[in-house]
């Protein structure tokens, strides 16, 4: 595995830093600053106190979020985190990520609203790092997946629902599904 340097997701919004990403498979982290992770707990009704301690912190970050690209590549899959057109037809359809699902559901309250959604995630800070197998591999998504696991495991990762089975998320999760569900149903 090799790591890149962590950059700020707006920052993939140009095409020579989106194309600086190698089209291997990998996994990725998305990082929040102090404010942005507040505004994440106090939309999830979670006290900073009982859970810093679970939470991987790095330079005055907290990591929100690890995901994986086994069928494609890193920089497809942060393309489609951080640039997605973000339409009704993809909200409706469930072809929006679930990360942006969850973005839009805790900052703006509605799937729907592609602004506010890219305006936060513009605020996030994302990492990644490259597998050495080839995408689509059987042995990439055996190791990307055993490496998203290990991760979940180890730390509360308060946006992943998936194989999220630390023991704070439980009711992170079940708030987080909630509010995901209300916000798709506004308009």
């Amino acid at each position: 595995m090799v790591v890149s340097d962590m950059i700020l997701a707006r920052d993939l919004r140009k095409k020579e830093n989106l194309l600086a990403i190698e089209n291997k498979a990998g996994y990725y982290k998305w990082w929040a600053g102090a404010s942005e992770f507040e505004i994440i707990l106090k939309e999830l009704n979670v006290d900073l106190e009982t859970i810093k301690s679970s939470v991987e912190i790095k330079d005055d970050l907290f990591c929100i979020y690890v995901g994986i690209a086994a069928k494609e590549s890193v920089r497809d899959r942060l393309n489609w985190h951080v640039n997605d057109s973000h339409t009704a037809s993809r909200v409706k359809k469930g072809t929006l990520s679930t990360f942006r699902q969850s973005i839009s559901s805790l900052v703006a309250h509605n799937q729907y609203d592609k602004t506010a959604t890219d305006s936060f995630i513009d605020r996030l800070y994302v990492e990644w790092f490259y597998s050495d197998n080839k995408i689509k591999s059987e042995a990439a998504k055996i190791e990307l997946h055993d490496i998203e696991r290990q991760l979940l495991n180890r730390h509360l990762m308060i946006l992943n629902i998936q194989d999220n089975h630390h023991p704070l998320a439980v009711e992170i999760k079940k708030k987080l599904r909630y509010l995901r569900k209300l916000s798709k149903e506004q308009k």
